[in-house]
């Protein structure tokens, strides 16, 4: 068959619409990362739950912004910079959001990387997908003093770093990997990013912690007062072989190594009844410990017993109030009196205490086989393929 000069024009027209249309619904390189389709070294992104259960939510840009419906892949928007609101009625289908600048505001909270919002159960879901590193950034500043040795700080980096990695690992969530609050790890977008925190990340890119080749749960807190906790008894059902407690000389000079406060029966019953609907007067408490910490506590009350591990108790009040388990009760006759040792829940490693040991001219490797015990501090690049989820 022979065709015209007309009918061939019209067919190489025809050809590159089709071309066009394939271009704008081709998805961009950091959807294909995160959705495990390897490109180039672009694979240690991380999804985290910036904000949850919105009803409106504010993107704002400084520069081309591209929108991308991942239901099916499609560019919606490829443009100047917006300023865009959306509503939950208005929301069908999940939208991604890059910037060429890499930075997005997003009700109020400028972060790296890209946002995704996404339609769920009747609210919006704001997820942050950004590269490891630039999650980093945000975190440090809230975990630790920027401003202390920068072996501290990069101990402090390849621990948050190998918890994320291990939250990925064990990641049962469609759609985020873990949230930005203390649930998991604080973070807060680029707010408060230092020179000093972003170099302690950056000097240690890409280095993690593991036991038996896997990342391991990279638990730490402020002050161990002492002596560090065994995680089996913190947490029930948990006994992890790096988790063990270890006696820990160098946090003395933290303000919290020591504390004293009253807690009045009345405070306790408040708070049991927040969760506890038909507690009644309360007639004695006993302590029940394991490695010198509270580790369970047997409340009886005017309508029966309760049973609690002691982190539950701890976690009834407010953070500053029981600072950790590692304390001894005097009974009043109004409540308790409690003097205790260190902030947080004394697992993994000591801050104050890393603080020092930088101080004293260890480096973060020495710090790191310190606190968590049999450990190897390693490359992610060296983890086996069979242990790794596809959107590292």
């Amino acid at each position: 068959m022979i065709l015209s000069l007309p009918t061939i024009c019209k067919m190489r027209l025809y050809v590159i619409i089709v071309l066009l249309v394939m271009i704008g619904c081709v998805p961009s390189s950091e959807y294909l990362a995160k959705t495990g389709k390897r490109v180039g070294l672009d694979n240690d992104y991380i999804r985290v739950l910036l904000l949850k259960d919105q009803v409106k939510v504010v993107i704002e840009t400084s520069s081309k912004t591209k929108v991308v419906q991942l239901s099916n892949n499609t560019i919606v928007y490829n443009g100047n910079p917006k300023r865009l609101e959306f509503f939950i009625h208005k929301l069908p289908e999940t939208l991604q959001f890059e910037t060429w600048n890499n930075e997005i505001i997003v009700n109020g909270i400028q972060v790296r990387g890209m946002i995704q919002l996404l339609p769920v159960v009747g609210k919006i879901q704001v997820v942050n997908v950004l590269k490891m590193n630039e999650y980093l950034y945000g975190v440090l500043p809230y975990e630790i003093m920027s401003g202390w040795p920068i072996e501290a700080l990069k101990a402090q980096a390849v621990a948050a770093r190998t918890y994320a990695y291990y939250h990925i690992m064990k990641n049962n969530s469609t759609y985020y990997d873990l949230d930005a609050s203390t649930n998991f790890q604080v973070y807060k977008g680029t707010v408060s990013e230092t020179d000093t925190t972003n170099k302690a990340v950056d000097s240690t890119s890409g280095i993690i912690m593991v036991y038996n080749s896997i990342p391991i749960l990279a638990y730490f807190h402020s002050t161990c007062g002492g002596r560090t906790a065994d995680d089996r008894f913190v947490w029930k059902g948990e006994d992890l072989p790096y988790l063990t407690s270890v006696n820990c000389s160098y946090c003395k000079n933290s303000p919290f190594y020591g504390w004293q406060v009253n807690i009045s029966l009345d405070e306790i019953y408040e708070a049991l009844l927040k969760k506890y609907k038909t507690v009644g007067q309360i007639r004695a408490i006993t302590l029940g410990r394991e490695d010198n910490r509270v580790s369970n506590i047997k409340i009886e009350h005017a309508n029966g017993i309760i049973r609690m591990t002691g982190n539950d108790f701890r976690m009834m009040f407010e953070a500053k109030k029981i600072k950790s388990l590692y304390f001894e009760a005097k009974q009043t006759r109004n409540g308790l009196i409690l003097n205790g040792h260190g902030w947080g829940h004394g697992v993994g490693m000591c801050q104050w205490g890393a603080k020092e040991m930088a101080g004293q001219g260890k480096n973060f490797y020495d710090i790191l086989r310190f606190y968590y015990r049999g450990i190897s501090v390693v490359s992610i690049n060296t983890i086996p393929q069979k242990y790794r989820k596809t959107n590292l």
